[in-house]
């Protein structure tokens, strides 16, 4: 899959018609204000975008109806007319798109929403819903990257123990993207279809928000998906 660096958007799914955007520091310089002005920038009506209000959940949606929904992290849809949307700052925007019929979405993981099990969750709403997760290509765009997320024991214990790297400071390095493509291959979705974003978040300063950088007082970078034609690049 092909990145334009300049605009940050992926565009290079097997179907032509979905197009994945991530609005970043770069590219915008105030992300509050195209949130409140709902992405005018980019050209989307006001009434066309699912916004979940995330909260480190597992829970995730699908809607043919634009809207904001109350504790969600992830919103997949089956409306051409609908653009799906995630805020992140370290955590990982994670789009799905089916290689042949509507259907794609975005999902909000970071390391709670990873091990609580949003992945797994999101396989069981695709196959509920009748589709073959052999049949998504899936992003896992720009986030924090194991040469900066350090953690200590105390959310060590809550990941497998093959996933720790101790370091001298007798922290522990994760490689979130590793886990995340090892669950995602585990329910069943294709290891050839997923490409994982090189960009770490907290180390390109001049590109994305971080919030580990910051210590938690930064904005947020944008994930969206929709159809190419709702979207002007």
């Amino acid at each position: 899959m092909k990145q334009d660096n300049s605009l940050n958007i992926f565009n290079n799914f097997n179907n032509p018609q979905i197009l994945a955007h991530f609005i970043t520091k770069k590219n915008n310089k105030d992300i509050n204000k195209v949130l409140s002005s709902k992405f005018n920038s980019f050209s989307l009506k006001e009434n066309i975008l699912i916004i979940p209000m995330q909260k480190h959940t597992t829970n995730v949606i699908l809607s043919n109806s634009a809207g904001v929904f109350d504790e969600c992290d992830g919103a997949f849809t089956m409306n051409p007319k609908i653009v799906c949307s995630i805020k992140v700052a370290d955590c990982m925007p994670i789009y799905f798109a089916h290689q042949n019929k509507t259907v794609y979405g975005i999902i909000h993981a970071g390391w709670r929403g990873l091990i609580k099990g949003i992945i797994k969750k999101t396989a069981i709403l695709l196959k509920s819903s009748k589709f073959n997760l052999k049949n998504f290509d899936i992003i896992i765009g720009p986030s924090i990257q194991n040469c900066c997320f350090e953690i200590g024991i105390d959310v060590a214990d809550k990941f497998p123990k093959t996933y720790l790297k101790l370091k001298k400071n007798r922290k522990y390095q994760v490689n979130l993207q590793n886990i995340a493509l090892d669950y995602l291959i585990k329910v069943g979705f294709l290891k050839e279809a997923i490409h994982v974003a090189p960009d770490c978040t907290f180390c390109m300063e001049d590109n994305y928000w971080s919030y580990r950088r910051s210590q938690g007082t930064t904005d947020r970078m944008i994930g969206l998906i929709g159809f190419r034609t709702f979207i002007k690049n």
